[in-house]
């Protein structure tokens, strides 16, 4: 009978320690709520290391010889005071850490019950003042970040302030790694509106499983995937809530797994000045298994208590970046990472250049009628001109354009130079020191010879990375591309990135004052923006008639061979690129044959055949890891952007500068391009916005419309017929989806593609008359050299296709 009075009794006790244990669990109405974590609080973002203290509260009736207390698999000795439970926790790694507690507690009758408490929480090593906290593997990353930006008196209402301890290294002298300076970059208000955004994803994404928008092997480009509602990847203007075409890709340089980039490339260069916000969501490994928020953002996320001053402080700025999203359709919850940045504004991407460009100007406007401020050293007679076509002379020499640099790149090439400016950045010239670049200036026999010779129009012509002007003239001569135009052609050299710049390579301004001290990098957009004003110059005095004042330039009556007509402009390769600025800043051509070019080098460079050479010189000093060698030519990019076209490139069709007229450009694309990536090109015409001309090799290019000719604006891709993807041997020539190089081949289409007969044909109409027009011919007139087999008129020089296999 005693038994059988027991059970009930036991059955009872069993019953309180049940209840009692699971109300502990869920800490809701049950009767141990008060057994309980205070801190760290659950869920909650701590620093990493000492003094991290423990406080539990200890519920009524507990049997203190009974608590146990666990960090991790670790007994801790907490000192009870009361109902209270403390403890401080030993340094503690990074990562997510799970407290443990359990106690007895008086119940009913004889019987105790236990009672437990759990919580887990993230410990985070605090990061080097001024570092991104939210990926971890890097100071830097993501890639750019508000967390950069610094309030200014500046368009923008910010400055550039990149930590110190996230720069990259090269070696040093006694051959000691030493972190670049930031300190050139302070004077930027924004990040580059061509920027291309650096992300880590600890365990990797797959962009297949994940079904992102990336590069399709199909269309050798992207879709419009990042544009739909559930896209995973999301590139959101902060100020209209516009959705930005982008793809993104895994950097394939990458050799160690816990370090691989991803980058999102916007599809079109962005807005200057303004806010835009990066949001990914949704993403796969490889195995199919969900990307995790790393404890940063998720704490920031989930708005989790957070410990680390420097990150709460940061709660305000994301409930902002969360709400916009939310705006957008975006869930928060399902956010795995999500940051914003601001871009560099108009002033600051182009007032120096303006002001450059302005002072030259002025200069010139102020000679008098009589003054040759340039110098014939030598004339050759190229043509009798019997035929009344081809190129009656030659004209070489020199001519002055004032120096905005600390030394001339001319007379001292291998030399750190750089703009002199004042307090405000404004570009200084003294009024009185001048470099001399070379000009080559080609007249037509038509402007001289003949019964009634006419002045003629003018043309720039732009030369090709490392070139020179004079070479380029020459060589569209000799190939007789001009003598259906009849114009007078001029070209001096791109100082930058000329033949003057890289010859000789072991004493060269290109590796010895710039790659192999990325601390002197300003000194080549400097370099360029200089060469790019003596461009300006040379087309102003070639429309204006300063170079008919010499004799050279005169036909035998004396009348200046130049009319005072609006240039055109051609230029390819660098001449495509460096061109394209150009466009955006004369106000004295309205034509532009853009051949084989693209913006933005930190797109183009890993893609580059010519860039092999220069990223062994870069392993050579120091910068090894694929991340960083990421990270410092995106970083460069803010520098680079002022000298080249990805700074102007949305002035060039429409919404011109300061006393430039809108212009009218021809880009000449050709198809797997080894040196300029097709894709680069691709987001250069999207930015112009400027419309595929039926017939292009490729059509349904996503936000570029397909538009039947003639056009006054036109982006035509041509196949040279170098590459098959259906020739197996082909595929090394074949540039990779991926940021690598193909094998370097002496077919590549980047050099042939101008010496196309429809190509030429187009041309000389576009310069003609102004209009765009399709000259391929076959089915649907495409210019791809399979439509139309045989028909030499789409193949180079009119001749067989090029043998990769026999080069």
């Amino acid at each position: 009978m005693l038994a059988r009075r027991a059970l009930p009794v036991l059955a009872l006790g069993l019953l309180a320690w049940i209840s009692l244990a699971g109300a502990s669990t869920c800490g809701a109405g049950g009767t141990l709520a008060s057994f309980r974590f205070e801190t760290p609080a659950p869920g909650s973002l701590v620093s990493a290391g000492e003094g991290i203290e423990v406080r539990l509260e200890l519920p009524a009736d507990f049997v203190a010889a009974s608590l146990r207390l666990y960090l991790d698999d670790t007994l801790l000795a907490p000192t009870v005071a009361g109902n209270l439970a403390t403890v401080v926790l030993p340094p503690l790694g990074d990562g997510n850490h799970r407290l443990f507690a359990w106690v007895s507690v008086s119940g009913i009758g004889p019987f105790n019950v236990v009672a437990r408490a759990e919580s887990s929480f993230d410990a985070l090593t605090a990061p080097a003042a001024g570092c991104e906290e939210l990926n971890s593997v890097e100071c830097m990353l993501p890639y750019p970040s508000s967390r950069f930006l610094a309030p200014a008196a500046t368009p923008t209402g910010y400055r550039l302030e990149l930590p110190a301890e996230g720069m990259p290294a090269q070696l040093g002298p006694g051959s000691i790694p030493k972190r670049k300076s930031p300190e050139p970059y302070r004077v930027l208000d924004g990040f580059s509106p061509t920027v291309q955004v650096l992300m880590h994803f600890p365990g990797g994404i797959d962009l297949e499983v994940s079904d992102a928008p990336r590069l399709l092997s199909e269309r050798r480009g992207t879709d419009e995937r990042s544009l739909e509602a559930d896209s995973p990847t999301l590139l959101i203007d902060a100020e209209t809530g516009e959705r930005i075409l982008h793809f993104i890709e895994n950097d394939a340089r990458a050799s160690n797994p816990d370090r691989v980039v991803t980058f999102l490339r916007p599809g079109k260069s962005l807005t200057p000045g303004r806010r835009y916000i990066v949001a990914a969501r949704n993403l796969k490994h490889a195995d199919g298994s969900a990307v995790e928020a790393e404890p940063v953002f998720r704490a920031l996320r989930d708005d989790a208590p957070i410990a680390i001053a420097s990150i709460e402080a940061r709660k305000p700025a994301f409930e902002d970046l969360f709400a916009k999203l939310a705006q957008a359709g975006v869930a928060r919850g399902d956010l795995v990472l999500a940051f914003d940045f601001v871009t560099q504004s108009d002033h600051g991407l182009t007032h120096q250049m303006l002001s450059m460009r302005d002072q030259a100007f002025g200069w010139l406007d102020s000679l008098a009628p009589d003054v040759e401020p340039f110098t014939v050293t030598k004339v050759t007679l190229k043509d009798d001109c019997s035929s009344g076509v081809g190129f009656h002379s030659e004209v070489q020499g020199t001519f002055q354009v004032p120096l905005f640099l600390s030394g001339d790149p001319i007379t001292a090439s291998n030399t750190f130079t750089v703009l002199n400016v004042d307090a405000d950045q404004n570009p200084v010239w003294d009024g009185a020191t001048f470099t001399n670049p070379p000009f080559t200036i080609a007249i037509p026999c038509s402007a001289v010879a003949g019964e009634n010779p006419q002045p003629k129009r003018g043309v720039v012509i732009g030369h090709g990375l490392f070139g020179t002007g004079r070479g380029f003239v020459r060589d569209l001569i000799e190939a007789n591309v001009f003598d259906d135009i009849q114009l007078v052609a001029g070209a001096t050299d791109w100082r930058g990135l000329s033949s003057g710049d890289i010859d000789p390579l072991s004493q060269s301004f290109v590796v010895n004052q710039v790659l192999l001290d990325l601390d002197h990098f300003r000194a080549l957009p400097d370099r360029l923006r200089q060469g790019q004003l003596n461009t300006l110059v040379l087309a102003r005095m070639m429309r204006t008639g300063i170079f008919n004042r010499n004799e050279a330039f005169q036909a035998p009556g004396g009348q200046g061979v130049l009319s005072d007509e609006l240039l055109n402009y051609v230029g390819g390769s660098l001449g495509g690129i460096m061109g394209t600025m150009f466009a955006a800043l004369t106000p004295d051509a309205l034509q532009h044959n853009l051949i084989v070019p693209a913006m933005n080098f930190s797109c183009m460079l890993q893609r580059a055949t010519p860039f092999i050479l220069f990223q062994d010189l870069l392993l050579i000093t120091g910068l090894t890891d694929p991340m960083m060698v990421a990270l410092g030519l995106q970083i460069i990019h803010e520098l680079w952007v002022r000298g080249e076209p990805a700074g102007y490139v949305t002035h060039v069709t429409s919404n011109p500068l300061a006393g430039v007229n809108p212009k009218n450009v021809l880009i000449s694309q050709a198809y797997l391009d080894q040196q300029v990536s097709n894709q680069c090109t691709e987001i250069q015409a999207r930015t112009m916005n400027v419309p595929s001309l039926v017939g292009s090799n490729r059509s349904g290019m996503p936000q570029i419309p397909d538009v039947a000719g003639p056009l006054t604006s036109a982006y035509v891709e041509y196949d040279t017929g170098s590459f098959s993807f259906d020739i197996p041997e082909h595929a090394p020539f074949i540039p990779p989806l991926a940021n690598l190089q193909a094998t370097p081949s002496g077919c590549d289409p980047h050099g042939l593609q101008g010496f196309i007969p429809a190509s030429v044909q187009q041309l000389a109409t576009f310069f003609a008359d102004g209009g765009i027009s399709n000259f391929c011919s076959g089915p649907g007139s495409v210019c791809d050299t399979i439509s139309s087999p045989g028909d030499l008129s789409e193949l180079p020089k009119g001749e067989a296709a090029c043998d990769p296999l026999a080069d």
